[in-house]
């Protein structure tokens, strides 16, 4: 490696990068020639002059800057007066500039922060007016992706609502205290610009200006919490802080908690509110993390958080509640109409809901987990169910720590070296381990991690600096030479290089536990601001939302929920890895790997709604009915569902709607039941003198089929009842009873694959789809593809359309997503679709890797049946099934274990407050 790569930016280099991304702040990507000349010109001013080595390295890191991007979002919104615009002229904008220029100082690439400039005036003009009377209350709500920025976007937002006129701002985070203590942190640097610990815990009122406090500390932000304590009464009255009292806004950073959301309301109203018992300031209350303990999950009585905030709420009657969330599937299933004259309005965001584009740089759920995911960074875990078994109890004992975890923690040494040998890496580096919800686990994990990682501490101090033939005897150089040519070998650094750094950066490293019992300390990246923090950091829940962990490379992840919030949320890898995209590796099951893939679809499918929507000028209430109404939907909230009911009962939405059944019970008679239905199903479509075989396709295609035959073949086909997406007696019913037109003519589509030929009637011969079946006993299924639960592909729902029909879909999808996007989805062919599809897969099953013997059909079928629906836009009166799913069934067939559904419910880990 040169010397050019391994130099570290001295002060002047750092300050030219600054001075160079500053004064090109424009909308347009700046030239590679705009960039050479003002850099070139600042080069020869001091204190920016720096060797030509150093210029070099500054040009390569401002083009990778001032490309970075940032879209504008999408919204949906009900009745609204912009005020922002007609304001603009009478808004000293001084929060928002000091804290525009502080992104800039960090590094923020110009566009990125035009955008966020202009996102957050959107949101802000949707929120209400603080000089004006009507249009109150406000209920919003924010969706951005995990570890994206949402912090910096709220944080841009109280800027600029402090500039127009709010006085009182409340921002409320998760129910853990380290993650208040980290937002207090933000907030004091991006928005108060003091060190808050040193005015709300200090009875001299020490002032220490930091972040934006330091670009301009002529005014600052009241702050009535701070880094060292929640919100308590008595403190704040100690101080004699009081609302009216403050000339400049006031912050109150506050956990969702009962007691202190009680106290906080108790105290506004007692020494602050008027006559009536209310406060005429404008509130800004931010609710982050808003599908996490806001969400009211009692239909009889509200929550105790939930009625806390709405508490607050009420008590100012110009309030805007903006709720910012990475998996918002919770909050558009509250109840609009949900209201008392006692805890006021629920938390419905009815006014907008606004998704926010992640910034060109962004390392989300589609580069590590989509189809065409250009990171090499998942690892397998196949060594870790003996370690840490699946319904492990809360005491139990944990003997030691899986290969895979052994090999994950060399990873960290090793990345932590090579980081070092690189320049401009952050300082703070982390490792998570995230493999039990128990904090007892996570403490007995920690005490053996620690114990492995001095032991290769030992090792790298005695051994490290000897000549490398003598070093590689020794049992830890070993293991981290091998795991460095495993995994890093092709990168352009030497093993030489490595082992000579090896001692000074990984003696610093550190394992802590990060829950409750540990306290919100255990993870104080501030106090190793100089030299850097670098930590395997062993926990649950506590790291499992909000919190970010700097520098976060490495991710050893064991954990079986299936819920999406849960799931995404885990996901603290997510975020920005610029620098440093190559080193990071992640660890995990294939079938969690899976479930996060299909995880990611179904966000995106989300956005896309909202999009969609925009352009139909639709408001949130119809985004919320949507969403409630998809088959999605029931995987997401069957686990709360399940505790007080027999049955699942859900109105569902099936237009433009593509099902599939991808886990089949595994019960040999239904197998065989299912194949027969299939082949008189197909001697039925033959034999109708209404129906059509398209001649010129690659495997057989009918249409005109009478829906009266596809009736008949639901009731026949025996389902799973977990592929809860597909319930065909209940879809049977509705097509039966329709009155839609779209619905009398079917297309039925037989998908060929690469297997062996079958014959199902003397006319139609097939070759089947070679697909991996795996057995899952605790559902007694057959999950079609393993965990992947994918049967046939996009491709297959261009059965029956013609050729300017799949254009038409394909061109309208592209210029929906706003994106270069090569795949297209199957459910953009069912919008353009005219008849249903019925689409029929015969499976030849493969082995799974690694075991020599696939499933074995029963002998009186040759091929495993799977189906799938495809439809195209129905009438809106018509198209809503009623889907009825028995519980007493499913749990039979669970056997008493809902780990598929109920796996580890988040809401009672240990670990939470």
């Amino acid at each position: 490696m040169s010397e050019t790569t391994r130099m570290v930016l001295t002060a002047n280099a750092r300050r030219l990068e600054l001075g160079v991304i500053t004064a090109l702040t424009v909308d347009g990507i700046p030239t590679e020639g705009a960039i050479l000349d003002l850099a070139s010109t600042l080069r020869g001013i001091p204190p920016y002059t720096v060797t030509d080595v150093e210029f070099e390295i500054v040009i390569k890191r401002l083009h990778e800057a001032l490309t970075v991007d940032m879209g504008l979002g999408d919204c949906v919104y009900d009745e609204h007066n912009p005020w922002l615009r007609a304001r603009k002229s009478v808004i000293e904008p001084f929060y928002w500039s000091r804290y525009q220029t502080d992104l800039l100082k960090q590094g923020w690439g110009p566009k990125v922060v035009n955008s966020l400039d202009k996102v957050t005036d959107e949101i802000l003009d949707l929120m209400g007016d603080p000089s004006g009377r009507t249009g109150w209350p406000r209920r919003g709500l924010v969706m951005g992706d995990v570890q994206s920025g949402k912090t910096s976007n709220y944080t841009g937002l109280i800027c600029k609502a402090a500039d127009a006129g709010y006085k009182l701002v409340i921002l409320l985070t998760g129910t853990l205290e380290s993650l208040r203590r980290q937002t207090q942190e933000r907030l004091d640097s991006g928005f108060v610009g003091l060190d808050s610990s040193g005015v709300v815990n200090n009875r001299k009122r020490h002032r220490k200006e930091i972040g934006v406090g330091l670009i301009n500390g002529a005014r600052s932000a009241g702050v009535f919490t701070s880094t060292v304590v929640d919100f308590r009464a008595a403190m704040v009255n100690q101080l004699g802080f009081r609302l009216n009292d403050y000339r400049e806004p006031v912050l109150l950073v506050v956990k969702k908690n009962k007691r202190i959301l009680e106290n906080l309301a108790e105290w506004l109203v007692n020494y602050n509110a008027g006559a009536g018992g209310n406060i005429d300031t404008p509130l800004l209350l931010i609710d982050d993390e808003a599908d996490n303990a806001s969400i009211n999950t009692n239909p009889k009585k509200a929550t105790a958080i939930n009625a806390g905030i709405r508490g607050l709420l009420k008590v100012f009657p110009r309030s805007s509640y903006v709720g910012f969330t990475a998996t918002p599937f919770a909050n558009v299933f509250i109840n609009p109409e949900t209201t008392n004259n006692i805890e006021g309005d629920d938390l419905f965001p009815r006014d907008f809901i606004y998704t926010l584009d992640a910034p060109t740089n962004y390392l989300g759920a589609s580069r590590i987990f989509g189809e065409k995911s250009d990171l090499k960074c998942l690892k397998a875990i196949d060594d870790a169910e003996e370690f840490f078994p699946r319904g492990q109890a809360s005491d139990g004992v944990v003997e030691g720590i899986p290969p895979s975890l052994k090999d994950a923690i060399t990873c960290f040494f090793l990345v932590n070296t090579i980081m070092d040998i690189r320049i401009g890496m952050p300082k703070h580096r982390s490792m998570l381990v995230n493999v039990s919800h128990f904090t007892s686990i996570q403490n007995q994990v920690r005490d053996i991690i620690d114990h492995e990682v001095r032991l290769m501490q030992g090792d790298i101090r005695n051994y490290a600096s000897l000549p490398f033939n003598e070093a590689i005897r020794n049992r830890s150089i070993n293991f981290l030479h091998n795991a460095f040519q495993r995994n890093f070998s092709n990168l352009d650094v030497t093993w030489q290089q490595v082992q000579a750094h090896l001692s000074a950066s990984t003696m610093p490293i550190q394992t802590t536990a990060v829950n409750q019992k540990s306290g919100p300390a255990s993870l104080d990246y501030t106090a190793y601001k100089e030299d850097g923090l670098r930590v395997v950091a062993v926990g649950g829940n506590s790291l499992a939302r909000g919190l970010t962990l700097e520098g976060l490379c490495i991710s050893y992840f064991y954990r079986t929920t299936q819920m999406y919030d849960a799931l995404l949320q885990m996901g603290r890898w997510f975020g920005y890895r610029v620098g440093y995209e190559d080193l990071c590796r992640i660890w995990m099951t294939e079938e969690t790997a899976d479930w996060y893939s299909h995880i990611s679809e179904a966000t995106d499918e989300l956005r896309n709604e909202v999009r969609r929507m925009q352009a139909s000028r639709l408001k949130p209430i119809d985004f919320g009915l949507r969403v409630r109404s998809h088959p999605e939907s029931l995987l997401i909230t069957a686990r709360n569902k399940m505790r007080d009911s027999d049955e699942i009962v859900q109105i569902i939405s099936i237009t433009e709607e593509s099902l599939e059944s991808p886990r089949l019970l595994k019960d040999p008679s239904i197998v065989s039941s299912n194949y027969k239905e299939a082949k008189n199903f197909i001697r039925s479509v033959i034999s109708c003198p209404d129906s059509k075989k398209i001649d010129d396709s690659t495997f057989p295609i009918w249409q005109s089929v009478p829906k009266q035959l596809i009736v008949k073949f639901l009731k026949g086909f025996i389902n799973h009842p977990l592929s809860i997406k597909l319930q065909t007696s209940s879809l049977a019913d509705f097509i039966e009873k329709s009155t839609d037109n779209k619905l009398k003519l079917w297309d039925v589509a037989l998908p060929t694959g690469s297997g062996t030929s079958i014959k199902l009637t003397e006319e139609v011969e097939v070759k089947r789809r070679v697909r991996k079946i795996s057995i899952d006993e605790n559902i007694k299924a057959l999950l079609v593809n393993g965990t992947k639960l994918r049967v046939g592909s996009a491709a297959d729902e261009k059965a029956g359309l013609s050729t300017a029909e799949i254009e038409a879909a394909e061109i309208g999808y592209r210029s929906r997503s706003k994106k270069d996007i090569q795949t297209v989805p199957g459910k953009a062919y069912a919008a353009v679709r005219q008849a249903p599809l019925l689409l029929i897969h015969l499976i030849e099953p493969r082995p799974e890797e690694g075991k020599e013997v696939s499933y074995q059909l029963p002998a009186d079928s040759d091929a495993l049946v799977a189906i799938g629906l495809s439809f195209p836009s129905l009438d809106v009166s018509s198209h809503r099934v009623a889907y009825r799913i028995n519980l007493v069934e499913l749990r039979n067939i669970l056997s008493g274990d809902s780990s598929s559904i109920d796996s580890n419910d988040e809401e009672e880990d240990d670990d939470d407050e």
